[in-house]
């Protein structure tokens, strides 16, 4: 089964996207001809002007730069592969920035309060800018997340990249930047890509010869798309995303002229229709993508390539509930499987449909739940449970229904907690859920003191003891308050200590919420002896003189 190739790529559940990278070990190459580009500014030309508001209330222009080599990040706290791309952008940026070299972060989907908490969590040092009104997004046709440009400095676009960026992946790109040169790939992934997408393929002949053909095209775009989605830079295999895209667009386009030529049946219509459906799609012409989607679904209802186009182009065109239509026949067709149904939670909540998605939430975890019950040791399934609360919970922020969204975090955090520490989604989905709470605490006028716990996830403090539990511990309000933070519960002979700012405090510490309203502490509860195996539940009680908060080990 052939799926709609963007939808794949953008999931929310599965943003594993490939591009303009290169290798660790390839040098440096010059911009290479190949298919005509589809969309968005193109390497080799200026970059388009913007104006964004940073977090901390500047205003940034591409201007601000003039002079220096940009790396401009876009990214979102949802999108799993931003969120690995993180310490390798903060070691990139620890090595490279100064007087000639800037990095800018821009969130395009979110609004403040989460990626304060995120940028706080993370210590991430260089600027962020919320594009509040997608003027950004538009100017630079963001398509998939994390996307980086590095701009000359002479505001001339000399990358764009769309898939995560290792440091030597950025040192590359800075260096050919600042010698005003294009980059781009030519890693083998990316060599097998190109001949599957520019091998010879039979277009022509009897009606019979030309579907032959047409299905070699389909399976060709299939298989390079895998290639996109299996492609890592950090091991060598870096794809080009963008000129992938277009070779599949040319490609596609050969088909659909011969198919046009022999299409008698309805089935060919409707194959004919869903193929320029794609085309337009690729095309960002989604106007026209939308109606030829219609047309491949009036010839067959159940065409779930041309339903998951109609889910995928809808969106930009804010036609939000004709999403949540597509999704729901999708669900039907395959109801015993969980992600259709978070697809349309998704785009039920967009169409500001709360209770359905609500509903659906349920449904989505009643249906996960029973699969993990039928294979209680399968930890995918532990984790299709943990990702149904956090769909739900950014329903409920969506929904602007604080106390469920919260309830679902906790959930959260309690299934993220039972995956193995090594699974890619542990550290990921318990360092959301206790952003996710934080920027509940700091949304709205009058900031709530809030304190909460969640498994330690980042890199231990030097001289840290093996056997000690730590924990994330976030302090959130309002910025400039005191917080003054001790423990209870503590059994004899366990010490717990606050680590902050590279300095340990056994059982009390008070601290300054900083600018951002958020305050990292790493947590740890020291048992008296190697050979104690229980972890006690403690609690930590945060004061600021008005109010007072706990949170609970």
């Amino acid at each position: 089964m052939r799926r709609v190739v963007f939808s794949s790529i953008l999931s929310a559940a599965a943003l594993a996207v490939a591009a303009t990278v290169a290798s660790a070990a390839e040098p440096q190459k010059p911009a290479q001809a190949g298919p005509e580009a589809l969309t968005g500014p193109q390497v080799g030309q200026p970059a388009p002007p913007f104006s964004l508001r940073t977090l901390d209330g500047r205003t940034v222009t591409l201007d601000s730069f003039r002079g220096k080599t940009l790396v401009l990040n876009v990214w979102a706290t949802w999108c799993p592969p931003c969120r690995q791309e993180t310490p390798d952008l903060l070691r990139a940026y620890a090595s490279l920035h100064g007087p000639s070299v800037a990095f800018l972060g821009v969130d395009d989907t979110e609004k403040a309060p989460i990626v304060r908490a995120f940028v706080a969590a993370k210590q991430v040092p260089y600027p962020q800018a919320i594009d509040s009104n997608n003027s950004f997004s538009k100017a630079y046709d963001i398509r998939a997340f994390p996307t980086t440009f590095v701009i000359d400095p002479q505001g001339i676009i000399r990358v764009r990249n769309i898939d995560v960026a290792t440091p030597d992946t950025l040192r590359s790109f800075i260096t050919a930047a600042a010698s005003g040169q294009n980059f781009s790939v030519s890693s083998p992934q990316q060599q097998k890509i190109d001949a599957l997408l520019t091998q010879p393929i039979a277009l022509d002949g009897d009606r019979a010869a030309v579907l032959a053909g047409v299905k070699q095209v389909n399976d060709a775009i299939d298989k390079a798309e895998q290639l996109v989605n299996d492609g890592d830079p950090a091991k060598g295999t870096a794809t080009d995303f963008l000129r992938t895209k277009a070779e599949e667009a040319a490609l596609r386009d050969r088909a659909i002229a011969a198919l046009a030529k022999v299409a008698s049946t309805d089935e060919d219509k409707g194959l004919l229709a869903r193929l320029r459906g794609d085309s337009a799609r690729d095309r960002e012409q989604w106007s026209d993508a939308l109606a030829l989607y219609d047309q491949a679904l009036a010839m067959n209802p159940k065409d779930e390539d041309a339903l998951s186009g109609v889910s995928f182009v809808a969106a930009p065109l804010k036609q939000y509930a004709r999403a949540a239509d597509a999704d729901a026949r999708i669900v039907a067709l395959h109801p015993d499987v969980v992600d259709p149904l978070l697809d349309l939670v998704v785009d039920q909540a967009a169409a500001r449909q709360f209770a359905q998605a609500e509903a659906t939430a349920t449904k989505a975890n009643a249906l996960a739940m029973s699969q993990l019950a039928a294979k209680p040791n399968d930890v995918a399934k532990t984790r299709k449970v943990a990702s149904t609360h956090l769909v739900a919970g950014r329903v409920y922020v969506k929904a602007g229904d604080a106390a469920k969204a919260r309830a679902e975090f906790d959930q959260l955090i309690a299934w993220a907690s039972k995956l193995p520490k090594s699974d890619d989604r542990y550290a990921m989905y318990l360092e959301e859920a206790q952003e996710a709470k934080v920027a509940l605490d700091l949304s709205g006028p009058q900031a709530a003191t809030r304190v909460s716990l969640t498994p330690w996830t980042g890199a231990d403090l030097p001289g840290s003891i093996p056997n000690t539990v730590k924990y994330r511990l976030v302090v959130a309000g309002r910025p400039g308050r005191s917080i003054d933070l001790h423990t209870a519960d503590v059994p004899k002979g366990w010490v717990a200590s606050f680590c902050t700012d590279r300095v340990c405090s056994p059982f009390k510490v008070s601290v300054a919420l900083p600018s951002s309203g958020v305050k990292v502490i790493e947590f740890q509860l020291v048992p008296p002896d190697t050979k104690t195996a229980a972890t006690p539940k403690v609690r930590v009680i945060g004061t600021d003189g008005a109010q007072k908060t706990i949170a609970t080990t």
